[in-house]
């Protein structure tokens, strides 16, 4: 049977035994629990950085490396994932990244120098957290159209929950014993709920539940928006990309004690859950184009704040405005994708797009380290990367394919 075909049955029907409403949600939860384990493995480097730092003799640079292998690997193998689970479902490239988080940390914890620290807890569980996020939230979409924000918005939500909670809870191990141990522990229990989560993942093809959503096919024109989309992403996820990194450092900086200091990561992941939901769910109801770019605009602006707080009240008023923004971003963007670009070949589409948060991952952490320690200050860097925000907020809202019509 053709695809164009199987683009016929009506929206919201599933070839599933279960009952749909039932069988979408467990998607959702399943992308939760995925992302909660993937993205608390990354971010809880943060708690990890001083210990490691002082074993290896190493700076901020070389320590912000870890961070931005680990999430530009997460997106560089996503044309691969994305595919993949087009053709034979989320659910077993989800089930072998969580395994390769869970190896990641392992590898980790068994460092004896630096250069393995980056393969381990960089590339492993970056390469892991890719094989998940990707298809988990191209499952999502597949299983929404109306309302595509908000599931999003539910399904992302794990990543701030995994901030929120993942790294107080490194550093309660970390207060038992050294990083290695607690590497070993988090290896566990994070592997542990990401299997949870990926088995409740759809095991079914996803192209074979995406064209059953209309529209299936991408609007007149889509094909010559991608790659200035694609730039626009690069641009305002380079902003993005910056506190989960460097936040931490630079409140260390300013004297901050390092309980207080690595509570900013608790604010931020508090945002992210807050914008995640609250924004995503206005987003269906006033329009999610609308909301996604008025995110990515006031999500780099934000970084002004950052870059002018005179102490921990600015940083943590920061931190919370910023998560919800970027809980925004994040929440929206496959949505904007799967609304301009039509519901087809979904993985493959989100594939090639997160390629682009990869490249800002990859930069963007290790050259703001670069140019805070090279001026002695963070004002100026962070503004210069607030503007290249605004500039890519610009870029897609000029160039976003627009459908004929999209039902909030």
């Amino acid at each position: 049977m053709s695809r164009r075909a199987l683009a016929q049955p009506a929206v919201d029907s599933v070839p599933a035994p279960v009952r749909p409403d039932l069988a979408r949600w467990r998607v959702v939860a399943g992308a939760f629990l995925v992302l909660l384990a993937g993205y608390g493995a990354i971010y809880s480097y943060a708690a990890f950085a001083e210990p490691i730092a002082d074993e290896f003799g190493t700076g901020r640079a070389n320590l912000t490396l870890v961070f931005a292998i680990s999430g530009a690997s997460c997106f560089f193998v996503s044309p691969l994932s994305g595919p993949l689970a087009d053709r034979i479902g989320a659910r077993v490239p989800a089930l072998a990244g969580m395994l390769l988080v869970g190896l990641g940390l392992l590898v980790a914890a068994s460092a004896r120098s630096l250069v393995e620290v980056h393969a381990g807890y960089g590339l492993l569980i970056g390469l892991g957290t890719g094989f998940a996020y990707v298809p988990a939230m191209a499952g999502v979409q597949a299983r929404f159209r109306r309302h595509r924000g908000l599931a999003s918005g539910i399904a992302v939500s794990g990543i701030g929950v995994g901030t929120a909670l993942v790294p107080p809870a490194a550093e309660a191990l970390l207060a038992l014993g050294d990083w290695r141990l607690a590497f070993v522990v988090l290896a566990i229990v994070l592997s542990g709920i990401g299997l949870v989560g990926a088995a409740l993942l759809d095991g079914a093809p996803l192209e074979a539940l995406a064209v059953q959503l209309r529209p299936a096919e991408a609007p007149p024109g889509a094909a010559r928006s991608f790659m200035p989309i694609w730039f626009g992403v690069v641009l305002v996820s380079l902003p993005s990309t910056l506190p989960h990194a460097l936040l931490v450092g630079t409140a260390r900086d300013l004297g901050l004690p390092r309980d207080a200091a690595l509570g900013l990561l608790g604010l931020l992941g508090l945002g992210t859950i807050a914008g995640r939901f609250l924004l995503a769910a206005l987003a269906d109801a006033v329009g999610r184009a609308r909301v996604f770019l008025a995110c990515c605009a006031a999500m780099s602006a934000s970084l002004g704040l950052w870059a002018l707080a005179p102490g921990l009240p600015g940083l943590q008023a920061f931190a919370l405005l910023f998560g919800a923004l970027q809980g925004g971003f994040v929440a929206l963007l496959p949505a904007f994708a799967a609304d301009g670009f039509g519901s087809r070949d979904l993985g493959a589409l989100l594939g090639r797009l997160y390629t682009a948060r990869g490249v800002a991952l990859l930069l963007a952490p290790p050259t703001l380290a670069f140019a805070i320690d090279a001026a002695g200050q963070r004002a100026a860097p962070l503004l210069a990367a607030a503007l290249v925000g605004l500039v890519g907020a610009a870029l897609l809202a000029a160039a976003r394919p627009r459908p004929p019509h999209i039902s909030a």
